[in-house]
């Protein structure tokens, strides 16, 4: 009796051993193939010095490519460098010429062979080609008109102080730089761009049987540029300033001008512009004045490892009305404290030659806060 239990028990583990070889086998080739699918659905990009890596194409224009792979992470390669580049997932093609193809591609040299299933193959050369890029990012980012709340990014600061004693003061700042730019990806040519900028300061100092001091200084303005080409760009902007250590109400300027970008890189972005404006100023006791004015102003955003500096100069002579010309200037560092937000510092300086009587000329503010980063 006990060897016959022990055959039946015998036979059952035999069977469960062929069934547990059988699913290792089965696991192993299914293993197998998903290494084969991925292996099959992974670009191929083949150096002249014999170097291949294989990975995913990301883009490439009429110099070069940029490759993604697991063993060198994202690599740009110029086409003077590439012997041969195969995608095995369809790309979308844009020329100088402005013809757009759809297919797969094949990079030998310096000739492009997009194929397709639905049309014949199209012999391009890769210095001819605008833009490689995958149709979703074609669709999203090339073609599409994003609606006017969209596709904004910059940042936004805010500071705080309040001191409770003999003397009682409190003091808030606020800075909004914010652009939109269209397209919103850095690496695909800009066609339009706007601005928009707020920067305001309030506060309030009070004691006992003493008047309350209180400061009130603001600026705001909107820009719209219209690149006319890579480097040049045409724009209208408006300007309202209030500064009541000035004695100055409020100051409007509506005009526009040129813009010149100077450079343009991942870490520097360097502009100039020119404009012609009419300005009309109310001071909070004194006459109106309305005329002529023309701005020059240098426009720098530098990353300086992690930290950003933005700064800016204007110029701004009156034309029809000679005292009333102007300066400022804007000097600010963002350092990153936490994913999006950063701790930053802020210097205002204003400089307004015809002030109220028995205002002084020049506006300066230091100011520090959380700033917010929109991406």
């Amino acid at each position: 009796m006990g060897e016959k239990k022990w055959s039946v028990v015998s036979g059952q583990w035999s069977v469960f051993s062929r069934h547990r070889r059988g699913l290792g086998r089965s696991l192993g080739v299914l293993c197998l193939m998903a290494c084969l699918g991925v292996a099959l659905r992974a670009d191929t990009l083949i150096f002249k010095n014999g170097d291949e890596l294989t990975g995913t194409l990301v883009r490439a224009d009429a110099k070069g490519c940029v490759f993604a792979s697991k063993m060198a992470s994202d690599v740009t390669a110029p086409w003077d460098n590439i012997r041969e580049l195969r995608t095995t997932t369809t790309f979308v093609v844009v020329t100088k010429g402005g013809e757009v193809y759809r297919g797969t591609l094949l990079v030998e040299n310096d000739s492009l062979v997009v194929s397709s299933a639905t049309a014949p193959p199209a012999f391009l050369g890769a210095p001819d080609v605008l833009m490689v890029v995958d149709p979703k990012t074609y669709t999203k980012e090339v073609l599409a008109h994003p609606r006017l709340w969209q596709s904004w990014r910059g940042q936004i600061v805010g500071g705080f102080s309040q001191v409770s004693a003999t003397q009682s003061s409190t003091s808030y700042t606020t800075q909004l730089d914010l652009q939109r730019p269209v397209p919103k990806l850095s690496w695909l040519e800009q066609r339009s761009n706007t601005l928009l900028h707020f920067n305001g300061t309030y506060g309030k100092l009070s004691q006992p049987h003493t008047p309350t001091v209180r400061t009130s200084i603001f600026t705001a303005g909107l820009e719209q540029d219209q690149d006319i080409s890579k480097r040049l760009f045409l724009f209208a902007n408006t300007r309202f300033d209030h500064n009541d250590a000035q004695g100055l109400q409020l100051q409007q300027a509506y005009g526009g001008g040129i813009g010149w970008k100077v450079k343009t890189t991942s870490d520097t972005q360097l502009a100039l512009r020119a404009d012609l404006h009419w300005t009309r100023q109310r001071f909070l006791s004194t006459v109106n004045n309305n005329f002529l004015a023309s701005s020059v102003t240098e426009t720098l955003r530098q990353m300086l490892h992690k930290v950003i500096w933005t700064q800016s100069i204007s110029i701004t002579p009156s034309i029809t009305h000679g005292v009333a010309y102007q300066m400022s200037g804007i000097s600010a560092w963002a350092m990153p404290v936490y994913h999006s937000l950063s701790l930053n510092f802020t210097v205002v300086d204003a400089y307004l030659n015809n002030p109220q009587p028995g205002f002084l000329k020049n506006s300066l503010q230091y100011s520090t806060g959380l700033q917010i980063n929109l991406h």
